[in-house]
């Protein structure tokens, strides 16, 4: 039996290392618990770049992907889609899909965040620059009604930027999340976001820590396919798993 005290953490000091932490404690039922904690110490590679582009020949030199990265993309998941193509996937989804969306309208969140942190003096404000995604018309009339399985209620709920010296971290929440196809691409986005924010602020950029609600897998299959692939020095072929 899994002991209840299993803390549901997975701590690394890259998006990788972190990710995998997180996808073998739940393909291994190590973490008995419903949600999960990532906290990745450097999600953020540099900074120094002059134009921002979501482009995958761009970001990948400015988030710290890990080294687990290009097994990731080569993995061939069961439908046919490959792990490239969920990590661009989610990061297109943050910056120009529904994620996006509601980052932007009615308002621009992220630019009156950035606005905030410009002005410095930073005080009890500065523990509320908080940017919501999931809102009460439509995603929560959707939700309560007798068959809540509505599309477009985003899985990303809330984005809390926390300045303190110098270094400027994010906190992230997701009410669910799969963790196969989803997860490593969505840290990589958010911490692309999260590069974009202090190049554009001027800070340094600090920890970025992710909690999921309601972890799951899309496909439990991949799940145990990706834990091999990615833990595996031996790097084996996309098509090795099946």
């Amino acid at each position: 039996m899994v002991p209840s005290t299993e803390i549901p953490y997975a701590i690394a000091p890259d998006i990788g290392a972190a990710y995998l932490t997180f996808l073998e404690s739940r393909v291994q039922g190590l973490c008995p618990h419903g949600y999960h904690i990532i906290h990745i110490s450097n999600p953020v590679s540099s900074i120094d770049y002059d134009e921002f582009s979501t482009e995958r020949e761009n970001w990948v030199e400015i988030v710290n992907a890990g080294e687990a990265l290009s097994r990731y993309e080569s993995y061939e998941f069961s439908d046919g889609s490959t792990g490239r193509y969920w990590v661009q996937d989610r990061v297109e989804e943050l910056f120009g899909g529904l994620y996006a969306d509601r980052l932007t309208e009615p308002a621009n969140q992220v630019e009156m965040i950035v606005d905030r942190l410009k002005q410095g003096n930073h005080g009890q404000t500065t523990n509320a620059l908080v940017a919501q995604l999931f809102r009460l018309e439509p995603d929560l009339e959707r939700a309560t009604h007798g068959r809540p399985l509505a599309a477009n209620i985003p899985c990303l709920i809330q984005l809390q930027f926390k300045p303190k010296k110098g270094k400027l971290h994010l906190y992230v929440t997701f009410r669910s999340q799969y963790i196969d196809t989803k997860c490593y691409g969505n840290l990589i986005s958010l911490a692309l976001l999260q590069a974009e924010v202090c190049r554009r602020a001027g800070y340094k950029p600090g920890y970025l820590v992710e909690m999921v609600h309601n972890p799951i897998f899309r496909n439990s299959t991949d799940g145990k396919g990706l834990s091999s692939v990615l833990s595996d020095d031996s790097r084996p072929t996309a098509g090795d798993h099946h």
